[in-house]
């Protein structure tokens, strides 16, 4: 009865997604834009396959999932180097990441495309195009975008399945009342691994065998800080300042920030989402406190080595640089922390830096573990986070100190992406 109540709402789903990019919502026609043609684009590159070579399926809901992915992908590859890879992915901007730049180890038998609404005609349909049990040797999902129609099957020809870097907490969905039907599939997978142990009791009270393999993400981040190369322009702009870093700010980050800054400190700022005008208005109010504002795009939009002018706030209107960012922050402030939820710590984390994020932050078991070690502060608003970047920037000695527990915190959890997939070749 719950698959029949999921097909419904999956259906009532797709309907909403076409209402909604009929009225022009950018994320619904994304949404549609990246499944046209996939199921015949899936199908050729299923027929290009060599002889007895077989996709390993990996599954991520967006951009984070992927970022646990790479890490497991990546070890699969070493241990398996015969098997192409199947990446899927449900949202547009998991795609459009990807799609920008391709790690160096994905090869041309390898095919991404976007995962089939989970109902059963276009479940079968993609498992079909995909060479079935012939070719498939097995799906893992990444986190928790575990989609149950298919699941069952998946189960049903034969193909394994599993779930790695799970974070599960108590009463959400869908352990809890309603969720019986995505249990099912839960239970169904032939390996669960999660980040942390906090994630067991649940698991088991449902039937759900569970064991603890750490987050693939630590892999991930420490190695781009290690093959990290620095920009030469941003540590002579910092200058020996006291420097704060925002990344992917928000309003109430970027609030904080300016309230916080005093002459003889540096501000770098990172928007998650800005427009032409937008960051225009935030250089106005920058200005309106007596900081020189410098817009990265107005040096940087055509010579990637040009020397950045004098000034007191950095405002970045450019992907992929918080890594080059992160690196000069004596501080970093991690955006989403008074909205859906925080951003990545782990990336300033595996940098050694002090961080500081708002309240939302419950799903987020790294978060926990590193405001335990002391790296981290949770402020419960905007103004107690200006006093904290201002307490944070005014003793650097003891923010280093906390930066070194952050980096130590990393480097201890490393290795989770090759004892996945070493654990998932045994099961296989």
């Amino acid at each position: 009865m719950g698959g029949f109540w999921h097909g419904i709402a999956m259906r009532i789903y797709r309907v909403g997604i076409g209402l909604a990019a009929a009225c022009g919502h950018a994320k619904a026609r994304g949404w549609l834009a990246m499944r046209k043609g996939r199921l015949e684009a899936l199908g050729v590159a299923t027929s290009r396959l060599k002889p007895g070579q077989q996709w390993m399926w990996f599954h991520c809901a967006s951009v984070g999932e992927y970022e646990q992915a790479r890490p497991v992908m990546e070890a699969w590859r070493s241990l398996h180097p015969g098997d192409a890879f199947l990446l899927s992915f449900y949202s547009a901007s998991g795609w459009n990441a990807f799609t920008r730049r391709q790690p160096e180890w994905w090869t041309a038998a390898d095919h991404v495309t976007a995962m089939p609404l989970d109902v059963r005609a276009s479940v079968r349909s993609f498992v079909q195009a995909a060479g079935g049990a012939e070719r498939l040797r097995g799906l893992l999902f990444a986190k928790y975008d575990v989609w149950p129609t298919l699941v069952t099957l998946l189960a049903q020809a034969g193909i394994p399945v599993g779930l790695f870097a799970g974070h599960v907490l108590p009463g959400r969905w869908p352990f809890r009342w309603g969720g019986g039907y995505q249990r099912q599939a839960w239970k169904a997978m032939r390996r669960v691994w999660v980040q942390t142990e906090a994630s067991l009791p649940t698991l088991f009270a449902h039937g759900v065998n569970s064991e603890v393999a750490g987050d693939p993400r630590f892999d991930r981040v420490l190695d781009a800080v290690n093959q990290h190369q620095p920009d030469q322009a941003l540590q002579p702009w910092v200058n020996d300042r006291p420097c704060l870093v925002v990344g992917s700010a928000w309003h109430p980050e970027w609030d904080a920030a300016r309230a916080a800054w005093q002459k003889g400190q540096c501000a770098i700022v990172v928007p998650h989402e800005w427009t032409a005008d937008s960051i225009a208005a935030e250089a106005s109010r920058w200005e309106a406190m007596g900081a020189r504002p410098v817009v990265w795009s107005a040096h940087r939009s055509t010579d990637a080595r040009a020397p950045l002018p004098e000034g007191d706030v950095l405002i970045v209107d450019a992907m992929g640089e918080l890594l080059e960012a992160y690196a000069v922050a004596d501080v970093v402030v991690v955006g989403g922390g008074f909205g859906k939820g925080v951003h990545n710590t782990l990336e300033p984390a595996a940098h050694g830096k002090r961080i500081l994020v708002g309240p939302q932050v419950a799903r987020f078991a790294e978060v926990a573990a590193l405001e335990t070690t002391g790296a981290l502060s949770i402020c419960d608003s905007p103004t107690t986070l200006r006093d904290a970047i201002q307490s944070a920037l005014k003793n650097l000695d003891a923010s280093r100190r906390a930066g070194l527990k952050a980096a130590e915190y990393a480097h201890q959890n490393a290795g989770a992406g090759m004892a996945i997939a070493q654990g998932w070749s045994n099961a296989l």
